[in-house]
Formats: structure tokens, sequence, C-alpha cells
């Protein structure tokens, strides 16, 4: 079973926004308790209880491309437009939970992935690697131990990055849903644009 990692494609397309106030409103003014930023896995149902308000301005100094994506990842959670949510999200559903957006297409979800590789001992500490910074250098699972899990996160990357299974990658790529690079190399974000091995979608 292949694994991939997702990665937003911002050579192409703008970032997504929030709602300051809103978010606040709901959350709270620290970076730690909030949706758009917090990495850690926890359940936001009681809390997001409203339609969200983002928006993809790609106003960011040219740092990002200007386009509206059809999936995105961020902080280790997934936009998706109700094209991608109703190519992925019955896939994905048992992973995580989903939260309605409103923005400048019209309707769409954020998905917040709740499984995590180390909670069925999935992540492969052998081959999972930090160099002397504390940088990730590669990050392996026991395939046998995630294969449940269609889109999942690890610890070991403190939640930032996404992976998902072969029956994942395959429906965004038939779909044509744009948004994402999508590469085998696990955990492998630096210099990942230089890998060929490495598909925009």
């Amino acid at each position: 079973m292949a694994l991939y990692t997702l990665y937003p494609d911002l050579d192409n397309f703008a970032f997504i926004g929030f709602d300051e106030k809103q978010m606040t409103g709901l959350c709270s003014d620290d970076p730690h308790d909030r949706f758009d930023f917090h990495n850690i896995p926890k359940s936001f149902k009681k809390i997001i209880t409203k339609t969200l308000n983002i928006n993809f301005s790609g106003d960011c100094d040219g740092l990002t491309g200007t386009d509206i994506p059809d999936i995105q990842v961020f902080h280790g959670k997934l936009f998706l437009s109700k094209e991608a949510y109703k190519a992925i999200g019955n896939l994905i559903k048992k992973d995580g939970e989903f939260f309605p957006v409103d923005y400048e297409n019209g309707k769409g979800y954020i998905f917040n992935p709740l499984s995590i590789a180390e909670d069925v001992n999935g992540l492969n500490e052998s081959l999972s690697i930090k160099n002397e910074w504390d940088d990730v250098e590669n990050i392996a699972f026991h395939e046998d131990k995630v294969k449940k899990f269609a889109m999942f996160r690890t610890a070991f990357d403190t939640y930032t990055s996404l992976f998902c299974n072969e029956v994942v990658k395959s429906v965004i790529k038939k779909n044509n849903l744009k948004g994402l690079i999508i590469t085998p190399e696990l955990g492998a974000e630096f210099g990942m644009a230089q890998n060929q091995k490495a598909s925009p979608h």
C-alpha cells in the first residue's frame, strides 16, 4: 500500500485566510487555541457551531499564486471545495470531522484530521529521522498498521503534514482536483519541489 504526503501548491494557488473576528469569537486570542493555527489534533465540534468565513485573497506580495484551489492543506487540515468534498468526503470521513465554509466560489468544507499514526503504533521509529536541529529529514510508517486510515497525521512532525493512501491520491487525480502537490517521499518537504516524483494536482 503506497502512502503519500500532501502539500499546498503555493506557486500557483493562494493560501487560505480566515475571518479574524470570527475566529477569536469562536476560539480565543491565543493562537494555541485557534482552529486556523492549531496543529495538535483535537475535536472542534463543540467550539465551531457555525459556518466559517474563509477567503483566498492571494495578496501575499507575490509569495503565493492567485488561483483559488479545489483542495488545499494548511496546518495539518484540509480545505475542500464542493467538488473535492463530493469526490473524497466519504473516503476520509472516518478519519476526522468536517466544518462547512463560505468562500469566494461558494460553499465548501474544512476537514480536521484526527487519525494519528502513533495511536496504532504506526510510526516506524527506526526509519523516521530528524537532523541535529530537530528538523524532519524522513518519515516512515508501518503500512500494515496505518492501512485502516485513508488520511492521517503524526506527532513526529508535530502534526503538520497530512498523509493519505493510494485510493485518496487516485481519486484526487481522477477528479482533476487542483491545489496540492502529492509526493511519495514522506515528510520530505524541503527540496520537494525539485523532486521529479512530486506531482501537482
